[in-house]
This record gives C-alpha cells, structure tokens and sequence, in this order.
C-alpha cells in the first residue's frame, strides 16, 4: 500500500530501528536440527494483544480488546462471520418466524425460542443448559453489577426455560436482531458455580470474585485458561470436549503488548505470530510491518476500517472546565479550526480520510447520510468568525474573551504512537486559533478506570467499533455515567438530545428496513448539526498474520474481536 509522502521517512525510520530484528519462524515452532529436516507443524500460536481486561466474563467488566479474550472461552448464541451473516453457534439454530420460534405479536411484544446445542458442556463437564440462560439476564439487568451495555437484556421482559436445553425469550418490544443473539449478548453463565456467590447479595464480592480473572474461571468457549501472569500474558489450552470440535491449534498465548513499536520488533523477530485488536498494532507500526513483510515474504498485514476516531465533548457542567464548550457556535468554530484531512492522514499513516459520521463508506446507509448531515470543512477563518460572534478574539497569539480570559482547553488521549501523534496534529491547529491547548495523555494503567476517564475537562478523543445502529447507544441520554453504576456509559460527555434518543430508539426497533434507515439518518443529521462530538477519522484494524497461519483476518465492524473464529484457527 502506498504511504504518503510525509509518512515515507517515519516508516523507513521505523524499518531500520528494527532492521536488526531478523525474521524467525512461527513462534510456537521448535527450533529445527538440520536444513534436510522439515519444520514440525507447530501446534501452538502467541498473539500479540494492546492491553489487559479486568476480567474474561462476557459481560462483566473488560477493557479495550475485552472481545479478543471473551471468544477464547467464551461462546454466545450466535456468530457473525467477515461478510455479517449470522450463524448459529450456541445456539443448535436461530430463531425464524417461517419456523414459528419467533413470534411477534399484534401489541409490538415478541417471543424468540432458543435451542442449546445438545453438545454444548461447560468446561467443568457441566451441561449448558437454559437455567444458565436465566441466571445470566438476572445478573445482566441488576444494576448494581459494573456493565456497560445491558443492550439487548434491557428490552426483555423475561427469560422461560422449557427444558434444559429450550428457553424463551420475551421481548417488551420489537427487536429486529431477536434472531441473531451475539457477543455479549444474553451470554449464559456457569448458575451451578456463580449463583450461589450471588444470591449472598454482595455485589462488590460477586464482581471481584478471582472466578473471573484467574484460571479458576469456567466458560463454555474453545479454549480453557491455564495460566495468567497480570500485566504480562494469559495461556490457554484448547477444550477437548468443545462442542464444534476441538480446535487444531493446541495451545495459545495472549502476551500484553502495549507499546505499537514493540509489538513490531516482536513480530518482526519471530516471538509474535499474530496482532489481534484495533489497538494494538496500530496505523504507522502497521504501514511499516506490510512493507517489511511485503519484501520478506514472512506474513501479511490485513487491513479493515472497523472504528471510528473522533473527540468526545464534555457537556456535564460538574467536570467541564472551559464552558464556552456549551456555546454551539464555539464548538462548530472548534470543528472548522481543525485540518482533519491532514491529521487523518497523519494519524492513520495515510491509511484514511477525514470522517463527520460513524458509518463506513461500504455501508448503504452512507450515501444517503452524506447529503443529510451538516459537514465542517476546515476554514480558520469561517473559525475565528463564530469565536468572535461568541465574544472571543485574538490579542496577539492569544485567544481571550471581553475580560481578557484566555481560552484554555484539555485534550485526552489514551497512550499510543497514533493516538499521541493526532492529538499533537490538532493541538497545532487550535494552537493556532489562538487557544491555550493541553495535551494530556491517558496512561495505560487509568485506561479502565471508569470514573477517570469520563471526569475529562474538555475533549477527549476515543474510538469506537463502527456498528449501526449500535455507535448511535454512545450518544443517547441514558448512555450518560452514572456514580451509581460505578460511572458505566458510553457518553462520556454527557450529550443530551430528546429527539436523537427518540430516533434512536426507532432505530433499534423498527422491523421495518426503511422506517430504520430513515431514524439513522435523521439521528446523524441531529448530531452533526449540534456538534455532539468531532468526528476524526477512520481506524483500520491492521492483523498481522504469520505466513503459515491462517483463521486471523477481517471481522464484520460491528462484531468486535478478531477471534471470533479462533476454532478454526490453524497451520498450514
């Protein structure tokens, strides 16, 4: 892939710092005695990973790569494959009103029969079964458990078992994806180990049990946890009595890599098979690994635009410290004042453009969305114009209101090579409005630290899987944090909007295509138009995958986790 000129020196740069680090085979592969010797196929994989979760439960908890160690020992209902066509997993089949196992009625409430795969056991031995179905949408709904996303669960009216291995799910209203119950999903819990903890009735102890963040824990996934050495790396070994067949690959290590550059020498050394995770390899370390690995031959890097990068805008007035972020005419001088094409091409190492909106271009909704929404060219000028409107205007190099205040604003970022290199490139352009920016970088030991990172004075630059009419959750009212559920909520700045919540809702439960396409359109229009957050730019996810290895590639945008199939994971 062809790098822009401004990035050609950093990826050489990067190229000859690791220059050194001579390419080795798998890392799972036995060091060989004699050229005339063939290579054994090796039968174990180490995968390289951007940071550590909280836990490994489907729900509970997790962090930025938590769906890349939930597909290790976990399985939901169902799974989508790289072209978004849901398969049943889990589930023996889904649920299909030609079958008559989804019903919906003429009041709008719903009924979907599930079917356990009569095979499926917990990696204990246990059955799973429908009562663990049951436990799991109590623990999902109570509110006094750490979740972010009690998405479906909350548009349930209940769970029935009809049998072991038979449940239902009653729906309070329609639901177009009933049928197609994913990650994190109505995932079942092991009840015969986990329900008498929580019956005790001590949140705090049930969420901090070691059941979910050490070997102890039971799921009902491909692979059983052996081993994790915190801040280090998780050993798995497969699951003989898997219900799809035991996985070929024996035996895997998720090693915590949180440095991009790191990772590189790792891959480029041998030691790292392959990158699962947005996050992880990142723009620049990517574009260097697929021109090093283009000349050797040792593996590929695959490419796909899965996130959106954008900046949240802090609205809630307790942690807002510059209120002029309040005034829409600041924020829309914010957006103009800023040369997105130039940082997306800086950020992603030209592998994206400038975006407003979280829909990829592939999608069908994109297009009709383009000429609905309100777009924020950059202009400096048209900048510095609303400023003045809103009673801000330069004295010098300074940017300051009628008493002489100068506008200071905080910026965040997690830490990372693109992360820091994007907000450096923005920091430059409001620098040059006149503003007083700080650039404060997230460290890697805050990143899961809830009330931290929605208590952002200002901006605070995020990414999120692209996934509709998902990303919409992440600006809707009841999406703000909550102290009482331990500051869980995708709208970090606490963006509020009557009307995008009620095409939201739309949205998420129209049966009806069009009706749903339309609510999606108006609710990016709505958001655009108010400057509920700046967009940035496309993420790609680029996977590295060591030549010989094939399973790791691209993923539906809104499935996260590229190990989604690890079962099928093997080496040629």
């Amino acid at each position: 892939m062809h790098c822009p000129r401004r990035f050609s020196g950093l990826v050489v740069l990067m190229t000859m710092l690791v220059a050194a680090c001579a390419p080795g085979g798998p890392a799972g592969a036995p060091d060989g005695a004699g050229g005339s010797v063939a290579p054994a196929r090796p039968t174990s994989v180490v995968m390289g990973v951007g940071s550590e979760v909280d836990n490994i439960g489907p729900k509970i908890g997790g962090g930025t790569n938590a769906a890349e160690y939930q597909f290790m020992t976990n399985s939901p209902l169902s799974v989508r494959n790289a072209q978004g066509v849901a398969s049943p997993l889990l589930a023996a089949e889904l649920p299909s009103r030609d079958q008559g196992t989804w019903v919906v009625n003429p009041d709008g409430t719903m009924r979907t029969t599930w079917k356990i795969r009569p095979n499926a056991i917990w990696h204990d031995g246990t059955p799973v079964t429908s009562p663990d179905a049951v436990f799991a949408f109590e623990v999902y709904l109570d509110p006094a458990m750490p979740i972010a996303d009690r998405m479906p669960e909350q548009l349930m009216d209940g769970v029935e078992p009809l049998d072991d291995k038979t449940f239902v799910v009653h729906w309070k209203a329609p639901y177009p994806w009933a049928n197609e119950l994913g990650a994190r999903e109505l995932e079942p819990l092991p009840a015969h180990i986990l329900e008498v903890i929580y019956r005790e009735g001590n949140p705090e102890a049930f969420a901090g049990n070691p059941f979910w963040n050490s070997p102890q824990y039971v799921g009902n996934g491909p692979y059983r946890l052996t081993a994790w050495e915190p801040g280090s790396q998780l050993s798995y070994r497969a699951f003989d009595d898997y219900f799809m067949g035991r996985p070929t690959i024996d035996d895997v290590v998720l090693r915590i890599i949180p440095d991009s550059n790191t990772l590189l020498s790792n891959l480029l050394a041998g030691e790292v098979d392959t990158v699962v995770g947005a996050t992880a390899l990142g723009q620049i370390a990517g574009a260097t690994l697929k021109e090093q690995w283009g000349q050797t031959g040792d593996g590929e890097v695959v490419i796909t635009p899965v996130r959106f990068r954008h900046s949240q805008i802090q609205f809630d007035s307790a942690y807002l410290e510059q209120p002029a972020l309040l005034d829409l005419r600041v924020r829309r001088a914010i957006v103009h004042g800023l040369d997105r094409g130039t940082i997306a091409e800086v950020a992603t190492a030209g592998l994206s453009g400038a975006t407003e909106i979280y829909l990829s271009p592939t999608d069908p909704l994109y297009g009709q969305a383009q000429p609905a929404i309100a777009t924020y060219p950059y202009d400096p000028s048209r900048a510095q114009a609303l400023l003045a409107e809103a009673g801000w205007s330069k004295r010098g190099e300074e940017l300051v209101n009628a008493q002489g205040g100068r506008f200071a604003m905080d910026i965040r970022t997690t830490a990372s090579t693109d992360n820091e290199t994007e907000l450096s490139a923005m920091a430059a352009d409001l620098r040059n409005l006149g503003m007083a920016i700080t650039e404060a970088i997230v460290p890697a030991s805050l990143i899961r630290d809830s009330e931290y990172r929605i208590k952002f004075p200002g901006l605070n630059n995020t990414a999120l899987s692209i996934g509709t009419p998902d990303t919409l959750r992440r600006a809707v009212s009841a999406e703000c944090p909550d102290p009482a559920r331990r500051y869980t909520g995708g709208n970090r700045g606490c963006w509020k909007n009557a009307e995008f919540d009620r095409l939201y809702e739309i949205a998420g439960s129209s049966l009806e295509a069009n009706e749903r396409a339309n609510a999606v359109v108006g609710a990016l229009q709505i958001l655009t138009t108010d400057v509920g957050l700046i967009g940035l730019s496309y993420t790609s996810e680029n996977i590295a995958v060591r030549k010989g290895l094939t399973g790791p590639g691209p993923r539906w945008p809104g499935q996260v986790g590229n190990t989604w199939n690890i079962h099928e994971w093997r080496w040629e």
